[in-house]
């Protein structure tokens, strides 16, 4: 089984008054896997501060434990790597999508990475790894054909 190493970045800027700026860049260095039924990913977020209060500079750094969350490949949809004609200057992107919102409420909540998509987790992924992700959605997809049949996701069709 493959596993994918991805990263996830996020940034804010905050004007104060008086001029003060202060910027933070959350960036969350990462690995997804399959382990027999299951999705685990596994972070760690990095959080850099850098705050100009009148004439001062300065610049806060912290490191987080790892996190891990597992999750049934229930309620998991797949996962793909986009071929869009844009990857190339942007890198490739693994996106994982759910069955259930659920399945990446401890990443998309409040206590995680704060997701801008519930249901879809895309993850950020070197040029370099960009076979081992396609090699992981096709491992993914291999996986839930071989559900048994009442573990498999529901999907209904919605009435006209």
């Amino acid at each position: 089984m493959s596993a994918v190493p991805f990263t996830f970045k996020r940034s804010s800027d905050l004007y104060l008054q008086g001029g003060a700026y202060e910027s933070t860049t959350e960036t969350a260095h990462g690995l997804v896997r399959l382990e027999r039924d299951r999705l685990v990913i596994q972070w760690r977020l990095e959080v850099r501060t850098e705050a100009m209060k009148g004439a001062g500079y300065e610049t806060r750094e912290q490191i987080e434990p790892v996190r891990e969350i597992v999750i049934p490949l229930a309620k998991v949809a797949g996962a793909t790597v986009p071929e869009g004609r844009w990857w190339r200057l942007v890198g490739p992107r693994l996106i994982i999508t759910a069955a259930d919102l659920l399945a990446f409420e401890k990443i998309a909540g409040q206590q995680g990475l704060k997701l801008k998509h519930p249901s879809k987790l895309v993850l950020r992924v070197k040029r370099a790894d960009r076979l081992i992700a396609n090699e992981f959605a096709a491992e993914l997809a291999l996986a839930l054909a071989r559900l048994p049949e009442s573990t498999r996701p529901a999907v209904h069709a919605i009435p006209p």
